[in-house]
């Protein structure tokens, strides 16, 4: 739908004092003190340090290539109208969201008008704006009329 992924910083500020605590352990511990494997416990610490460091990268990465994506969605693909023709579910949920299948009559100002049909997690606050007969605004590639986004 139109938002954006945003990062609850409170999360990141629970990593960052796991990740601080990893590696002052890591200093502290005796270097002679050993994980049940034998290898050596202030190496562990550092490198579930760089790990819980390296997730912390990872979703910073990918929130904002997401966000990236949208915006050259937005700025790049054309506003059009599509009537809704179909709606079902598909059975998958995401972060307790339903991924709804829709059956759009499409009409760009690029593109003939033509039937699409698209699949894309709805929360389940909108849900309730989507009826059968009912003419929303999507967001359209200019290359592929069967390429679009709901806004």
């Amino acid at each position: 739908m139109g938002t954006r992924i945003r990062i609850n910083w409170d999360v990141f500020g629970t990593f960052a004092l796991i990740i601080v605590g990893f590696i002052i352990a890591g200093f502290l511990v005796s270097p002679k003190a050993e994980t049940d494997d034998g290898h050596p416990l202030n190496v562990f610490f550092w490198l579930m340090a760089g790990l819980f460091l390296l997730s912390i990268l990872g979703i910073l990465a990918w929130t904002q290539l997401s966000n990236r994506r949208r915006d050259r969605i937005e700025a790049t693909w054309f506003d059009a109208h599509a009537e809704i023709l179909e709606i079902s579910e598909t059975g998958t949920y995401i972060n307790n969201q339903p991924k709804i299948r829709f059956r759009f009559q499409v009409n760009s100002p690029v593109h003939p008008p033509c039937e699409v049909v698209h699949k894309q997690v709805i929360p389940l606050t909108t849900l309730a704006q989507f009826q059968l007969g009912k003419t929303i605004t999507v967001k359209v590639n200019p290359d592929d009329p069967q390429d679009i986004m709901i806004l």
